[in-house]
């Protein structure tokens, strides 16, 4: 702000330098000089001074001079130009919020406690999604709600699911409902990490999940104001494996909600004991 209120008095300068009439001062011809009560004078012939400038050397001197009063003019609106640029950027420009997920999506079976009976059931599926919402604008802005939707790769049904809750992990290691999922505020230039549940119930949604092993597909929309269509698009992969799957079931069985860590990431890998070969096969350019 300083640059441009330092722009805007430099161009005012040289408007009026550019304004400004210019003036001829006239050359003296010859010098008259007396000598006491003398009455006959004698004329002095004097050397012609080194720096009198004629007619065309002034005009030269004032091309030059309107010639570098445009140049200040031009280079001051581009400075006027950037200081401009330069405050929306730092200080206006509108809130621009992104996402990105974390390494994994933890899936498990959702369980229904019966208030009369107590007894244990599965209602459906649940899915622990961490996701990071950055904003480097200056400009604040709000995560108003989020929708997951997953679907068998290569399959025409979806199940695109409404977030429930934001989660948390336990002193025991385990996942804890922490709050309500509600709009998220994004400050400007600055990101913020969420663990958002999401539930596939069989009774809300009206179909059982058809979780089997295999490749799914995975999107996420996100809206930032209250509009029909999202404004936050992601999308990425995973691979439910034989063995995954197999703790699934065993867990569906035994009415247990036994969280099941699949990665996001091709290139992730677990923990592993692996020869010096092996680390510099995988790591060494």
């Amino acid at each position: 702000m300083l640059l441009a209120i330092c722009t805007i008095s430099l161009l005012g300068i040289s408007s009026q330098s550019v304004a400004q009439p210019s003036t001829n001062t006239p050359v003296p011809g010859s010098i008259k000089q007396s000598y006491g009560d003398s009455t006959k004078q004698t004329p002095i012939s004097l050397s012609t001074p080194q720096n009198i400038l004629t007619p065309n050397d002034t005009s030269a001197v004032q091309q030059t001079k309107k010639e570098t009063d445009w140049v200040t003019i031009v280079v001051s609106l581009l400075s006027l130009a950037v200081s401009s640029v330069v405050a929306y950027t730092s200080s206006f420009r509108q809130a621009n919020i992104q996402l990105c997920f974390g390494r994994n999506i933890i899936l498990f079976p959702v369980t229904k406690i019966d208030a009369t009976t107590s007894s244990v059931t599965i209602a459906g599926v649940g899915f622990n999604l961490p996701i990071t919402f950055y904003n480097w604008s200056p400009q604040g802005g709000t995560i108003q709600r989020i929708r997951l939707v997953v679907s068998k790769q290569n399959h025409g049904d979806f199940y695109d699911m409404t977030w429930t809750t934001f989660v948390k992990i336990g002193s025991a290691g385990n996942f804890e409902d922490d709050n309500l999922a509600q709009p998220i505020a994004v400050k400007g230039l600055s990101s913020i990490n969420q663990v958002i549940r999401f539930d596939w119930i069989t009774e809300l949604g009206g179909k059982i999940f058809d979780l089997q092993a295999g490749n799914y597909e995975l999107r996420i929309y996100g809206w930032t104001k209250n509009t029909e269509k999202p404004s936050l698009k992601y999308q990425n992969s995973f691979t439910l494996k034989d063995e995954d799957y197999q703790t699934f079931k065993d867990s569906v069985a035994a009415n247990l909600s036994r969280a099941i860590w699949v990665s996001l990431d091709e290139n992730e890998k677990p923990n592993q004991l692996v020869s010096r070969n092996t680390i510099d096969r995988l790591y060494s350019e």
